[in-house]
């Protein structure tokens, strides 16, 4: 054994790591989260993988050689307020521009609260009102200095604003992306007025068209800053304090890694850190096993993640809702809804409700017996059959039945009249159709058709239910890979190191343009490309990167002339002329057709670029796995049976072990498959085989 890759996958209620070695053998450990110190839930993963080994700790955290990981701790800290008292300074006469929030009280609201007339009121500001400041300068939209920075009128500005408690500051004037010159000095001024304070410039961080988006994420970001400098240097401690000697990487909204150096820069780019590692692992296994769609679904236990793969690549949003926020940065497109194992059911008004309030590791839910006593998934999953209270994370702890029993008797079954069993399934019903409702926003009402896809189920809880969720939506095949359990893990660790930069500078068509190549020149927008080109690779050479393995992607956002918001369109690399233009064109008009309907397109508004991007990806060294046969242990007790309540009764169900599968041999449902570290169902009618790899493959359909 020499180096050994380990990626970690904080969550909400569990710490995933996986430990991968130079022979190709993955390593899956779970853990508790401990919410007040993440770093002991990574620690305590290494000891599991220590022990699994047969090493002292010490000497398997001296082997690792490429350590990444994903943290919550932002979207926690955001969530749940706990963030840096942040000012922000604008221009002069738009200090009301986060207040207004242009104008909409739904922003990050579902449909049903939409609907809720009575409490239906604008979030909070992500800064208060006395924390906003504003300096006397103006740059016009091409970029000309119309009215100086006020050096004094902003000296002024910054102390009344430390005067105010602010602990960071936040800049974000109104054409800075077109002209930093003001911004830049508002840091120096800063700097002098308020030494030691951290600034987040929104020329830096977001240089895009948008006041009101980008003097949010700026803001934000700002807050986040500190907070997660305090997480990351603990962990990078304790890591260094327990042998660890590579320095960590993070994972980024936009899938890809980055030092923490840049992270310290880019906090609010940590706020989609876990979920889009999922996403990632699935693209990894979708190329290997040539699936160019795929919806990947992530079911832990505090929520149910949703992302789609594309034509062999993740989807790119150009924003991400975190609460009611929208942080402007590129972001793998995942949906949540809070529906995972641990989602607490109750009754509301005599009806059924399950989620989106969540038992969380602590107190957990009433089977783990830790103190919880209100029902939940986990709870019903397990009365129902389908967990093996002996089990449960490899036999490491045992589930109370009686304990499931007693929450959903008392809460839900004993009001309702109804028996356990009933209930317990009514809880499953319900938390199966949220999951398949969110699967139809990211496909159905996106445009695509969910049974051209494949469906990958993974997470803790995610192999158990696709069985339900997928047969409802009519999918033909679910793939449960074999890193299931710790799969957004698995995504981390065969991540690139990633730069995306950005910037806005629009090109308009005249209405009525046919000839689009004549307005939209050609080296403009090339010219466009090759700066964020260069600012990418001068990013990855500070960052050690080895410039000779570097690929790049190019994307431009485009819009119809007079609309608010634009579609992320592919740009092919190569030099752009004439024909790259209209082509350019042709597909931005494909894809608004795809959206939105055969016809839609307005075509003689004329059309708009927007803001360009360029992600710059330098390849990390990926393992090459071991086969199926490889991986699984050995034994010789026959597989077993178990009842399981379904579809209202109880039948009989195969229990399997991973030393009963074969390559290639069908399985039929109704089985259950019993797996170190998740459980997978194959429903009545289906069948399911495991293929060379080691993944099981769900049939579904008829």
């Amino acid at each position: 054994m020499t180096g050994l890759r380990v990626a970690c996958d904080i969550g909400g209620t569990f710490t995933d790591t996986v430990v991968i070695d130079d022979g190709g053998n993955i390593g899956r450990f779970k853990a508790p989260t401990v919410p007040s110190d993440p770093a002991a839930g990574v620690l305590a993963t290494l000891e599991l993988a220590a022990a699994d080994m047969g090493l002292p700790l010490h000497q398997l955290t001296h082997r690792i050689s490429f350590f990444s990981h994903g943290t919550t701790v932002a979207t926690n800290a955001l969530l749940e307020g706990k963030v840096a008292r942040a000012a922000l300074i604008q221009t002069r006469g738009f200090g009301d521009t986060v207040t207004i929030m242009r104008g909409f009280k739904s922003f990050g609201l579902d449909e049903a609260a939409v609907k809720d007339f009575r409490t239906l009121v604008k979030q909070a500001p992500v800064v208060p009102k006395q924390l906003i400041g504003e300096v006397t300068e103006r740059v016009d939209y091409r970029g000309r200095v119309v009215v100086p920075l006020d050096e004094e009128d902003a000296r002024r500005t910054v102390r009344h604003l430390v005067a105010q408690g602010a602990d960071v500051f936040a800049v974000s004037l109104l054409w800075s992306f077109k002209n930093e010159a003001h911004e830049r000095r508002l840091q120096e001024i800063i700097a002098e007025e308020a030494p030691g304070a951290l600034v987040t410039l929104s020329c830096e961080l977001l240089p895009r068209m948008g006041e009101f988006r980008r003097s949010v994420t700026t803001a934000i970001n700002a807050s986040l800053r500190p907070v997660l400098q305090r997480a990351l240097r603990s962990l990078e401690g304790k890591l260094r304090d327990g042998g660890v000697a590579c320095p960590p990487l993070i994972m980024q909204s936009h899938g890809g890694l980055a030092p923490v150096a840049e992270i310290d820069r880019k906090a609010a780019a940590t706020v989609m850190s876990g979920p889009v590692g999922g996403v990632v692992a699935c693209a990894y296994f979708g190329q290997r096993e040539r699936q160019d769609n795929i919806v990947a679904t992530d079911m832990g236990g505090t929520s149910f993640e949703v992302g789609l793969i594309l034509k062999g690549q993740a989807h790119i949003a150009n924003s991400t809702w975190i609460g009611r926020h929208e942080i402007g940065l590129p972001s793998v497109s995942v949906r949540t809804v809070g529906a995972g194992s641990g989602s607490l059911a109750s009754l509301a008004n005599g009806l059924l409700r399950v989620g989106p309030e969540s038992a969380g590791a602590v107190p957990g839910p009433a089977c783990y017996g830790t103190g919880g006593t209100l029902p939940t998934v986990a709870d019903a999953d397990l009365v129902l059959g389908y967990l093996n209270p002996d089990n449960f994370l490899g036999g490491r702890m045992k589930l109370d039945v009686d304990l499931a029993r007693r929450a959903i008797d008392q809460h839900i079954a004993t009001p309702l009249g109804l028996t356990v069993e009933q209930a317990a399934e009514g809880i499953k019903t319900i938390i199966d159709a949220r999951m398949a409702d969110l699967i139809r926003q990211a496909t159905v009402e996106q445009g695509y058709d969910p049974t051209d896809f494949v469906l990958y189920a993974y997470g803790g809880a995610g192999p158990l239910h696709a069985f339900s969720y997928g047969a409802e939506l009519g999918i033909r095949k679910v793939m449960v890979p074999i890193t299931a359990s710790v799969h957004s893990a698995f995504g981390i660790v065969v991540s690139d190191l990633t730069v995306a930069e950005e910037m806005s500078d629009p090109i308009l068509s005249p209405p009525g343009t046919t000839d689009y190549s004549a307005v939209i020149r050609p080296e403009m927008v090339q010219a466009s490309f090759d700066r964020l080109t260069a600012r990418a690779f001068d990013r990855l050479r500070e960052e050690g990167a080895d410039l000779s393995t570097v690929t790049t992607s190019r994307s431009v956002e485009m819009r119809f002339r007079f609309q608010i918001h634009a579609l992320t369109i592919p740009v092919p690399e190569g030099r752009l002329d004439a024909a790259a233009i209209e082509a350019l064109v042709r597909r931005f008009i494909d894809t608004y057709e795809a959206r939105f309907g055969k016809g839609s397109a307005f075509t003689a508004a004329g059309i708009e670029l927007t803001t360009y991007r360029v992600v710059a990806r330098c390849d990390v060294e990926r393992p090459q796995l071991r086969s199926a046969g490889e991986h699984l242990a050995t034994g010789s007790a026959a597989p077993g049976e178990r009842q399981v309540y379904i579809q209202g009764h109880w039948r009989p169900a195969r229990i399997l072990l991973p030393h009963h599968l074969r390559v290639g041999e069908r399985i039929d449902g109704v089985a259950i498959i019993e797996m170190p570290d998740t459980t997978i169902v194959i429903g009545p009618g289906q069948h399911a085989a495991m293929d060379e790899h080691g993944n099981v493959v769900l049939e579904l359909a008829a």
